[in-house]
């Protein structure tokens, strides 16, 4: 399929009409056909070859292709590249709700064509021209918006992502309307009760949480706290540290892997904002010392002993820089310390000399 968008791109009269013909069926084939698309609008998009006779009947073939599950990724970028190639044709269609095949509304219909419409812009946000971003400019913060406040779930998740990538490559554009989008993320980063729910297994009830996908991080989506933890590097003079705080002490009672960020969070936030960490310091400490006390079961298995050891070890590695820190910044920030934060300090070092020792044994040959 490679070989054959490569080929096309130096015969589209010749090629791009059979290849656009087989995009139409719904197999393996069309899957094949959208990676040969792509192929030749990524030439075309770097030698600016006409394909303006084709460009209609390409978009609706592959917002149509684009629904079937296998095709979701491979379509959403080749309608992202041929958005840049002509943006003056097919930016609106994104960005106002148009259609399909013309009568039904795009942004409006089904929850899939609205995911395909957000990756397809986050796939324009890295590779784009100056003709692109200044049309693009007035649209995107717009266009974020709708996306982190779509109905679907996965639209949501998927708009994160869309907001990651536009912070770091079009961040002159994102960055001054941050007051408007990040409260929007940190709503995604909240445990939403209508979506936890009670399952049966045999004699056990179990809950699950459809919103955790959301909230926590994995290697192929983006997730609220990750999305947060990014734009503390690049805005985090924009965003309202209290709100910041508020969810990442209320992320230290979240899943394991939300715990993990937000232990990073606060590593980081010791050298940003050591003021605001001091002031927070009392209700760290009561998380810390709840996940600290907390006993697994006598028939817990290697996982879960793994994962419970893995999450100390975190929390005796960040107390150890939060306390280093208040060592160091003097008595303006120590004064700040409450007596939750020092009696926790005295308990872990009387519960967990060892490992504490390990701990800070780890952190002197990582700074090493």
């Amino acid at each position: 399929a490679v070989a054959l968008g490569r080929a096309g791109s130096g015969n589209i009269k010749a090629y791009l009409p059979v290849i656009l013909s087989t995009s139409s069926n719904s197999s393996f084939t069309q899957y094949l056909s959208l990676h040969a698309i792509k192929e030749i609008l990524q030439f075309t998009g770097q030698s600016r070859t006409d394909i303006s006779p084709y460009t209609r009947q390409i978009w609706e073939n592959l917002l149509a292709a684009s629904q079937a599950e296998d095709n979701k990724a491979v379509g959403a970028e080749c309608i992202g590249r041929l958005t840049v190639i002509e943006p003056k044709t097919f930016l609106p269609l994104l960005q106002t709700p148009l259609t399909l095949t013309s009568k039904s509304r795009l942004l409006d219909s089904v929850p899939t064509v609205r995911g395909t419409v957000i990756q397809a812009i986050r796939f324009t946000l890295a590779d784009s021209d100056s003709a692109y971003d200044e049309m693009l400019n007035p649209v995107l913060v717009e266009m974020l918006t709708k996306m982190l406040n779509d109905s679907d779930l996965e639209n949501r998740r998927l708009a994160l992502g869309a907001l990651n990538s536009a912070t770091h490559n079009k961040a002159d554009i994102v960055i001054p309307h941050l007051s408007k989008l990040v409260p929007l993320v940190i709503k995604e980063s909240k445990i939403k009760p209508e979506l936890v729910r009670e399952v049966q297994m045999g004699p056990f009830k179990h809950k699950v949480d459809d919103g955790l996908e959301v909230r926590k991080s994995d290697v192929r989506r983006q997730s609220a706290y990750e999305t947060l933890y990014s734009l503390m590097d690049s805005a985090y003079s924009r965003i309202n540290s209290s709100s910041l705080f508020d969810r990442i002490i209320d992320g230290l009672e979240d899943e394991h892997e939300i715990k993990v960020l937000c232990n990073l969070m606060l590593t980081k936030l010791i050298g940003i904002d050591p003021d605001e960490t001091a002031r927070h310091l009392d209700p760290i400490s009561e998380r810390y010392r709840t996940i600290l006390s907390f006993k697994p079961k006598e028939n817990a298995v290697k996982q879960e002993v793994e994962k419970l050891n893995e999450a100390n070890k975190g929390v005796l590695k960040v107390t150890l820089l939060l306390q280093e820190a208040l060592a160091a910044t003097g008595s303006s920030v120590s004064s700040a310390q409450g007596q939750a934060w020092k009696g926790y300090w005295d308990w872990v070092g009387k519960e967990f000399r060892t490992q504490l020792a390990s701990a800070e044994q780890e952190l002197k040959n990582q700074a090493a």
